[in-house]
């Protein structure tokens, strides 16, 4: 990391000046920017789950408005230029939490920074892993996803304690934050009476967290097929499915194709004709949104916004992979962390730096940009695949143990599938081959990865839960 210390307010040396005067005749502009906005909101909800309240925050303030005042706000409020928009790039870190319903509600499993190049017409998302290990002001190294919470129980304000801290590891000042909940997602869609999504990839999640804390099973097969609110906020938030889409870079895939489902129903949708839709949007929006921006700072991000070039978007993704920045690892509490391969955080630095660099022509959301999207190496048959069931009361065990084995460097294995066994009172791990020609030098290898014993005999109950998918089964009895 580097040593420099960033002051958020402090933007350095002054370029050229790049604020525009545009000639604003298009008499749709205005609804347009209402529509945008609720589009912006959209996608960033994507990316997160929950939201933190304030007294001071935007729409705790929009809320003391009618709803007429408010839109009338919003469309003829007056411009305030932006923090970082006199030098050209214009930093907002987007925060997404479990909310009540789950455990940690205010830890953020969803953290991204999203940069604008007004001069550009750029936009740029990093999407930061909330298993990332980091030095957290007064309380020493943590995972990055704490420091929300660690904010909000010592001062009301995780917003900016996870700003400091995402600025001092990747060396950029942060100037505003934002926090939604993942309701706002769902009831936008509810309200476009649901999305075409075409799913590509067919999987099973059998451990989507329900609202009563416990697991719940979803399945999604393959072909178009319309989705709710509901069913669309399970696509896009399924972290453990099968069929290789337990990854956040093919969760992030999911994402980008759901935002843009959204963005041809609102093409087809006449949403201003409509008031019982405006009002309903708009007391979503003033229940599951927060942030340090001001009604006047929002109408001029939102203009920004409307000048650039979705098409060509950067679209970064920092994970476990052979030749990234970072390992995973099991630190003395037990808990999966990843750590950075070099000791610094250096690579990261370098990572943000460059996300606003010149992007070749792509297709929608840049996909196909050399560089732009960086993700697990691709799946192939020499590799063998493994199930993971935990046989401990430790919670977690078996992703953590699954996300370790995959991330490996050069690893020889694909995790297809992490559960809990039917039983907790393994006192050992155990590898069984579910094959009869099972590559016994893999078998070696994960017994020495997992320090566990191989076992031939697999009895009827375990043999009927995993099927005949993976190559090996590990049956975890302690930490690793």
């Amino acid at each position: 990391m580097s040593k420099k210390k960033i002051n958020l307010m402090a933007e350095g040396e002054l370029p050229r000046v790049v604020v525009r005067q545009k000639n604003n005749s298009n008499p749709n502009k205005g609804r347009w920017i209402f529509r945008l906005l609720v589009f912006i909101l959209v996608i960033i909800t994507f990316f997160s789950t929950n939201i933190i309240f304030s007294k001071n925050s935007l729409i705790t303030n929009f809320s003391r408005l009618s709803f007429w005042e408010g839109m009338t706000r919003l469309m003829i409020g007056k411009d305030k230029i932006l923090k970082g928009e006199i030098f050209d790039r214009i930093n907002v870190l987007l925060l997404g939490m479990g909310g009540a319903a789950h455990e940690g509600p205010y830890l953020t499993d969803t953290i991204i920074l999203a940069s604008l190049k007004p001069s550009a017409h750029q936009i740029g998302l990093l999407s930061i892993p909330r298993d990332l290990y980091v030095p957290i002001p007064d309380y020493g190294w943590r995972k990055i996803n704490s420091a929300n919470a660690l904010g909000m129980a010592a001062s009301k304000d995780g917003g900016l304690l996870t700003s400091q801290v995402v600025s001092d590891v990747f060396d950029v000042p942060i100037h505003y934050w934002i926090r939604v909940d993942f309701r706002l997602f769902k009831d936008i869609i509810d309200e476009l009476d649901g999305i075409d999504v075409d799913v590509e990839n067919p999987f099973v999640d059998y451990q989507f967290p329900s609202v009563d804390f416990l697991y719940q099973t979803v399945n999604f097969e393959k072909g178009p097929q319309i989705m709710d609110g509901e069913r669309a906020l399970q696509f896009v938030r399924s972290r453990h499915g099968t069929n290789g889409e337990n990854s956040d870079f093919a969760r992030a895939k999911r994402q980008q194709k759901v935002i843009l489902a959204i963005k041809e129903k609102f093409a087809q949708e006449n949403i201003l004709s409509q008031p019982k839709k405006i009002i309903n949007i708009y007391n979503s929006l003033q229940n599951n949104f927060s942030s340090n921006l001001d009604f006047s700072q929002i109408i001029r991000l939102i203009k920004i916004v409307l000048d650039t070039d979705f098409d060509n978007m950067a679209a970064k993704i920092i994970g476990v992979e052979p030749d990234g920045p970072l390992v995973s690892e099991i630190n003395s509490n037990g808990a999966f962390v990843l750590k950075t391969r070099t000791g610094d955080f250096a690579e990261l630095a370098d990572m943000a730096e460059k996300l606003l660099e010149p992007i070749a022509q792509t297709s929608r959301f840049g996909q196909k940009a050399a560089g732009l999207m960086k993700g697990p190496t691709t799946v192939t048959e020499q590799k063998s695949k493994v199930i993971i069931l935990n046989g401990t009361h430790v919670s977690g065990l078996a992703q953590q143990i699954g996300e370790k084995i995959s991330g490996q460097k050069g690893s020889e294995f694909e995790v297809i599938q992490t559960g809990n066994a039917p039983t907790k009172n393994y006192e050992e791990n155990i590898i069984y081959p579910l094959r009869e020609n099972a590559d016994q030098e893999r078998l070696e290898k994960l017994c020495e990865m997992v320090e566990g014993k191989p076992e031939e005999l697999l009895n009827k109950e375990l043999r009927s839960l995993v099927g005949d998918q993976a190559d090996f089964l590990i049956i975890l009895g302690k930490r690793t």
